[in-house]
């Protein structure tokens, strides 16, 4: 059961990552709430909130500064989130 808990929260994880850059570059991409921007921005949240409880259930919050990989989706997310923008109007102008 460990294992397959694991397993859905690497997916939910690695599957919020590019909802989240389409949702924040406003690009249309298919989720689950539809084709906006603010659709996928939510999609991607809803499995950062539901990786988060799995995590929780099957690890312990505790332990999640110890868990490299939902630290590294995470802070990759967040830098994303503050530079998206900025590294987008970059590479528009050329």
């Amino acid at each position: 059961m460990m294992l397959i808990l694991d397993f859905l929260i690497g997916f939910l994880l690695v599957n919020a990552l590019p909802h989240f850059a389409f949702g924040m570059t406003k690009t249309r991409f298919l989720g689950i709430f539809g084709y906006k921007p603010i659709a996928n921005i939510w999609y991607a949240i809803t499995q950062f909130a539901l990786a988060l409880v799995l995590f929780h259930v099957n690890h312990g919050i505790e332990t999640i500064l110890q868990n490299g990989i939902f630290l590294g989706a995470v802070c990759t997310c967040f830098l994303f989130l503050i530079f998206g923008k900025t590294i987008l109007k970059f590479y528009q102008n050329k």
